[in-house]
């Protein structure tokens, strides 16, 4: 009886896919994430993470907003006179925006007034330790502790700043779709 060879032998094709460079991490991801369809989206999660910084606390539980679609940031509100107030307060609010993403993202705001209970909370409490985002679904801790872990593995800064704001945004989408 003959010895069976339990090593698989290798193709010609397979020995020379081992001899080829090997491509940095950051290369392939960067090359997948530098789209602008998703860089636009990104740039409408850090909006809405950070709408208290926009409008400040004060505004924070009379409206949210919704989208933003062709230069129009669209806004929920707590009922037709803060629609109204919103309404005097466009031009402060399109400069914040556009400050904050460093460009023109948006050019106009519709205010559309809906039942209370159907405003949720954006932004979270303002306390140091517990200070929450992403609609009180992701804490600074985790985000944090997925920076530091991403740091570890990928040196390129730029890239640690996508993966950690795509994975903050895909658990915010699953922890809604768990609270439904």
């Amino acid at each position: 009886m003959a010895k069976k060879n339990f090593w698989p032998t290798l193709s010609k094709a397979n020995k020379s896919r081992r001899k080829q460079a090997v491509v940095a991490v950051g290369e392939v991801v960067g090359s997948i994430l530098d789209t602008p369809k998703l860089r636009q989206r990104l740039l409408h999660e850090d909006i809405f993470r950070q709408w208290r910084k926009i409008v400040g606390g004060g505004l924070m539980d009379k409206c949210q907003p919704l989208r933003i679609k062709r230069n129009i940031l669209y806004i929920n509100v707590k009922n037709s006179s803060w629609a109204h107030q919103l309404i005097y307060m466009q031009e402060e609010i399109i400069s914040r925006v556009n400050k904050l993403a460093g460009a023109t993202l948006i050019a106009a705001i519709h205010c559309r007034a809906v039942k209370a209970k159907l405003l949720k909370p954006v932004g979270g409490p303002v306390g140091k330790s517990e200070k929450l985002q992403s609609g009180s679904l992701v804490s600074e801790a985790e985000e944090l502790a997925w920076r530091k872990q991403t740091e570890t593995l990928v040196k390129d800064p730029e890239l640690v700043e996508i993966i950690c704001r795509m994975r903050c945004h895909s658990e915010v989408r699953q922890r809604l779709v768990e609270k439904s």
